[in-house]
């Protein structure tokens, strides 16, 4: 008999006293290692980090929630979620991964396999069949756990406790095995006899009974107990963060080199022994890993910001009705807010998030935005509220596919650490925020106790696609955050509604916030956060909110909370909304030409100054608004005209040059530029007083030319908004940007004598209104005509805010709606509607079912599509562009004076590029959308070979830019030349 055989042979008989109670040679790791790491020592460390995670980092609320279904004690779920967790890689005991290492391999595999019939399998000496060990594990554990005292009950086979655990530890590398079919189901090796059988089993055996004997040997559940969707998909992700904290090289070479230097792990002792060292490493694993919990000081929202002096009706109402009506001390729940722009939602939203959280048992929070760059800008304020409420050192993460673009997101945070123990305490001390780089990698950024990023990143837990666990995770312990909650798309929507569901199952709690959100769009989101906390519909009532106002509905009874009366407001407005119709021409001699008309709204700029937002619909039409303008500007003013340069003038300047100041701004700039021109635009039209801001001294205006970018999130405040025709929502949340600030009314030009709107209307040659070609479907032209006829109807009253916004936003989309031209309307009604329908039903068909449908735990990771194809939002599929400009010799530079050279190696060690030198590389990239162009593309536009293996590199297109005296001009791809422009951004055009 081999030594092998002997080994594995021997160890059936069970505990032998003072002997090995587990072959040592079963082996768990190698990769990385001299010798390779006895999987008995991999589960007990899984296991021990694992409680740690359980006791450091799993939120309350989910704490309660296990134990509850389990119906233990919440110590007790503790010893049980580790030790399911240390199961997870038991499906390693099998010839076909055990085989791949030498010593074993060239054995006798029959005799190791116990099993004569079954040598006929061995594919040679160079191993056998092989079952995923993650599949393996799945299949045996219903029998093992049954072995150790769990309950095997009749009924369907995904309701079975001891299944739906073996299934979901199954899932550890990110997908759900399937069930194992029923008659095998405690059977495995009858349905895989490349398991092995004989010492295979008897190792598998008494791996599970030493990790339960090393944890304290946790008692079988109860024969009542279940783990339904929403609790294991929970656990299901702690099981994934404590294999991958145990399974970092630097942790199991210590764990290693100690247990061999105490004799090796072969006893009961020395495993015991083991367990006490990784439970003396298990908190640095979790602090260095930057997870934990967030701690909120206890306060009210002047408190939390005393910085304002002089709180919104809002706010105020919020934080002290919520207050009074225990919801701070109670439960989960969902919190409406809807108001207009400036009203200081984010700020009630921050506070609340910390008092429902602290509440609920979920202390995090997840801010989620429609964009990436809302998303940076309020990653500055939340880490300031964090900062200046925190309790110790938190994690804050950056979500979106650029987040390291943000200078903010740096690497390194030179905070001085806090260290507080008083929940009362609110000195002005500072907290940590700073986030390693475990968290930074990709798709773990949730597991930060706090988040801010695209609404993207917390869908991607409602798609069908691999490790959405840890999403689930990271958003279980948080209070969800949705602002914007109307800037999305029926398709995009409907993956909200889900997500609400899920959230609702898992008794998150969220506040959903909005400036213009229809009433049953509103009353629908709420709805469906309580259909996932159990709620039926029917068994309560849910009032339409009040405009501004705030509705609370408990999760756990439907309670509805509303604001004790009608909530106030610190800057009622009287907003004046005029429709300029507008021919599609930029000649000036074209009485309602684009430009004549631009221009007849902008001349007051010019003579008397103040700052003016031109909004436009597509990127496109900005750049040929704002080129016609500089042109315009350029003959009025000379040659010497400069509108459009990099200066930044101080507000003591005396501004010599004549002419207003003119930028645009849009999505299709490198990221770099983009942020430059951002910063430039917070820093004149935003809040004055607060530092950096400045308002041109008179008379010289500032002429800001942007697309939708600007709409949402950003600070902005202007005299005058001209606007292309929009949804009426969207004209509204513009107009939420104009005479924004009453710290600005100083600075008001002569001309602006109250908020307006100018709404540029397009006509065809017969004075018709059209939607334009060029628009193509960025809205929807039954929305636009039912907007346009709304303003119509009121014969140019102006807009009460906030009293008339509901009524309008609701208006347009009355199913009674009365029209001017009702033939046309109803076409153009059918097709949004249909469309509507298209795109809600293709998000049922790629979301995961909700919890109550969910057959088994495979129906959540069931596509095998990678997470960047299944997308999040329909039509947004871009792809990452990166300008390049060639010399005489044919080499390549960054910029367009060849200053900057494009580095074709990385600037590490074995040609790997470091995330200083990524950043810089993804500040120069330019997003654009896929067309015809990229399929046009040819060797001449792949990215430098050694970029493959950077991930943030690999998937760039370069756009070679040829330099010569007349400037530089991009390749002709397709139909399109595409050239970037210093002033203008990337330009498409046809060529000539």
């Amino acid at each position: 008999m081999s030594e092998a055989d002997g080994a594995i042979r021997g160890s059936a008989n069970g505990w032998r006293g003072g002997g090995d109670v587990v072959d040592v040679r079963v082996w768990g790791k190698e990769r990385g290692l001299g010798v390779p790491y006895p999987l008995i020592g991999h589960l007990v460390d899984t296991g021990v980090v694992a409680g740690e995670l359980w006791d450091g980092f799993l939120a309350g609320a989910q704490q309660r929630a296990v134990a509850g279904v389990l119906g233990v004690a919440p110590g007790e779920a503790r010893s049980v979620v580790s030790f399911w967790a240390g199961l997870h890689d038991v499906g390693k005991i099998q010839p076909g991964f055990q085989f791949q290492r030498e010593v074993l391999r060239h054995a006798s595999a029959a005799a190791l396999m116990g099993d004569e019939a079954f040598a006929g399998r061995v594919a040679g000496d160079d191993g056998v069949t092989l079952l995923g060990h993650q599949v393996a594990s799945a299949r045996v554990l219903p029998e093992l756990l049954v072995r150790v005292g769990y309950p095997e009950v009749s009924g369907p086979l995904a309701g079975r406790l001891v299944v739906r655990v073996a299934q979901m530890l199954g899932g550890h590398h990110g997908r759900y095995p399937e069930l194992p079919r029923g008659r095998y189901a405690f059977d495995p090796v009858g349905d895989h006899p490349e398991l092995g059988v004989g010492g295979w089993e008897a190792q598998r055996r008494e791996h599970v009974a030493a990790l339960r004997e090393v944890l304290g040997h946790p008692a079988a559940v109860p024969a009542g107990a279940r783990l339904p969707v929403e609790v294991a998909v929970v656990v299901a992700g702690l099981v994934v963060v404590a294999d991958w904290l145990a399974s970092q090289d630097s942790f199991v070479v210590r764990q290693q080199s100690d247990a061999t230097a105490g004799g090796g792990l072969g006893s009961l002792d020395a495993l015991r022994d083991h367990a006490t060292r990784a439970a003396a490493e298990a908190p640095a694993l979790l602090r260095n890993a930057g997870l934990g919990r967030a701690r909120f000081t206890v306060g009210g929202f002047r408190r939390r910001f005393p910085e304002i002096e002089q709180p919104h009706p809002l706010q105020i109402s919020v934080d002290v009705e919520l207050a009074e009506a225990g919801v701070f001390e109670g439960g989960p729940g969902v919190l409406l807010v809807t108001a207009p722009p400036g009203e200081g939602k984010t700020e009630v939203a921050l506070a609340a998030a910390a008092s429902m959280g602290r509440a609920a048992g979920c202390p995090g929070i997840a801010f989620l935005l429609p964009t990436r760059a809302t998303a940076d800008q309020l990653y500055g304020r939340m880490a300031a509220f964090g900062r200046a409420n925190l309790l110790g050192d938190t994690a804050l993460t950056l979500l979106h596919g650029a987040a390291d673009l943000n200078e903010q997101y740096a690497p390194d945070d030179l905070s001085e650490p806090r260290t507080l123990t008083d929940e009362r305490d609110t000195s002005p001390r500072d907290a940590s925020l700073s986030a390693g780089s475990w968290l930074r990698t990709r798709g773990r950024g949730l597991l930060a106790p706090l988040s801010v990023g695209t609404v993207d990143q917390a869908l991607i837990a409602v798609l069908p696609l691999r490790h959405n666990a840890l999403r689930q995770l990271g958003l279980a312990g948080k209070t969800v955050v949705v602002d914007e909650a109307h800037a999305y798309d029926a398709f995009t929507h409907a993956l909200l509604l889900r997500l609400l569901v899920w959230l609702g199952a898992m008794k998150v709690p969220v506040i959903l916030l909005s400036a213009t959100l229809t009433g049953r769009t509103a009353t629908g989101m709420v709805e469906a956060y309580l259909t996932g906390a159990g709620r039926k519909p029917g068994s309560y009532e849910l009032p339409a909110p009040a405009y501004p106002g705030w509705l609370y509905a408990d999760a756990v009874t439907a309670t509805v909370t509303l604001p004790s009366g009608p909530i106030g407001t610190n800057r009622p407005s009287r907003l004046a909304i005029d429709l300029l119709p507008v021919a599609h021409s930029f000649d000036p001699a074209v009485e309602n030409g684009r430009l004549a008309t631009l221009l007849r709204e902008l001349n007051p700029v010019v003579e008397a100054g103040g700052c003016v937002a031109v909004i436009c619909t597509t990127v496109g039409e900005a750049q040929q608004t704002f080129s016609a303008l500089r042109d315009h500007f350029g003959r009025r003013y000379g040659p010497n005209y400069q509108g459009w340069d990099d200066r930044v003038v101080d507000a003591g300047d005396t501004l010599s040059q004549e002419g207003p100041r003119l930028r645009l701004l849009h999505a299709r700039f490198p990221g770099r530029r983009r942020t430059e021109i951002t910063g430039e635009a917070e820093a004149w039209f935003g809040r004055v007083g607060k530092e950096g801001v400045r308002r041109p001294a008179p008379p010289r205006g500032t002429i800001l030319v942007a697309t939708q970018v600007i709409e949402q999130s950003l600070d902005l405040d202007f005299d005058l908004i001209v606007s292309d025709l929009a949804p009426m929502a969207l004209l509204l949340q513009r107009a939420g940007r104009v005479w924004r600030h009453r710290t600005t009314a100083p600075y008001r030009p002569s001309w602006s004598r109250g908020p307006r709107l100018a709404v540029l209307v397009p006509l065809n040659g017969k004075s018709e209104f059209v939607t334009p070609e060029s628009w193509g479907d960025v809205y929807a032209p039954s929305l636009l005509r039912r907007t346009l006829e709304r303003l119509e109807d009121r014969a140019g009253r102006p807009v009460e805010v906030p009293g008339d916004v509901q009524e309008l936003v609701d208006g347009v989309y009355d199913a009674e709606f009365a029209s001017k031209v009702p033939e046309i309307l109803f076409r153009e009604d059918i097709e949004r509607l249909t469309d509507t329908m298209a795109r809600e039903g293709l998000a049922r068909l790629v979301t995961i079912p909700m919890p109550d449908d969910v057959r088994a735990l495979d129906d959540l990771t069931s596509s095998h599509a990678d997470e960047d194809l299944i997308a999040t939002r329909l039509g947004a599929d871009t792809v990452l562009t990166l300008p390049v400009f060639e010399d005489a010799e044919q080499r390549r530079w960054l910029d367009e004076h060849h200053k900057v050279p494009l580095p074709e190696h990385g600037d590490v060690q074995g040609g790997r590029f470091s995330r200083a030198l990524v950043r810089e590389l993804l500040g120069y990239v330019v997003p654009l959308a896929h067309g015809d162009w990229r399929r046009a593309c040819t060797a001449a536009n792949e990215p430098p070979t050694e970029w493959r293996d950077e991930p943030n590199l690999a998937g760039v297109v370069l756009l070679p830019h040829a330099t010569g005296p007349e400037g530089a001009k991009g390749p002709a791809l397709g139909k399109r030349r595409l050239t970037l422009h210093h002033e203008l951004g990337l330009v498409t055009e046809r060529p000539s």
